[in-house]
């Protein structure tokens, strides 16, 4: 394995531990996918694999692909993984919305839509989602939409928990899933 620390650049260049391919990556990156093999990598455990030996493997979480809805695996800290039946590159981060008008939100993350914040979108996909301001449109989390004190959405909610606080308003209908979850 290589480390090799180029200071004018900030990069290190190194080996994916799964198809041996060489890679150049950002000094503080933590974890991505190999171009080569689109396995994810946790690139603090390649550069530093006596710190990770004691360790045992990588937290990961389950989901499914918003593409092919296959069952696929990231690790806990990844901010997104690449479907390795599909190639569609799925996001994990966190959301915190004030506005967003017209494209689709597809995260296996949180959603945390803001006070006086608006969404008119068709599909929404997610992994959690807390409400305080208002939402047109379908709303689909893997697992609990909160709607708190004055938050609003006007349309279908799919999810496994749903919680409609006091001052709350829900038009539309609820589709509720397994109480297996599949994330996490």
């Amino acid at each position: 394995m290589s480390a090799k620390t180029s200071e004018l650049s900030e990069t290190r260049d190194i080996v994916c531990p799964y198809c041996n391919g060489n890679l150049t990556v950002s000094i503080n990156c933590m974890s991505m996918p190999c171009s080569h093999c689109n396995k994810h990598i946790d690139i603090k455990a390649v550069l530093s694999p006596s710190a990770e030996k004691g360790k045992s493997s990588v937290e990961k979480r389950r989901l499914h692909c918003f593409k092919c809805e296959k069952e696929i695996f990231a690790d806990e800290k990844a901010f997104a993984v690449i479907c390795k039946y599909c190639s569609r590159r799925n996001d994990l981060s966190d959301y915190t919305v004030k506005s967003r008008l017209g494209t689709n939100l597809e995260t296996h993350g949180t959603l945390y839509l803001k006070k006086k914040g608006k969404i008119e979108i068709s599909n929404i996909q997610v992994g959690d989602a807390i409400i305080q301001g208002k939402v047109k449109g379908n709303l689909k989390a893997v697992g609990t939409v909160e709607i708190m004190k004055r938050g609003e959405i006007y349309g279908k909610i799919t999810c496994r928990k749903l919680i409609v606080n006091n001052g709350a308003i829900f038009d539309g209908s609820v589709e509720m899933l397994d109480a297996e979850p599949n994330h996490s």
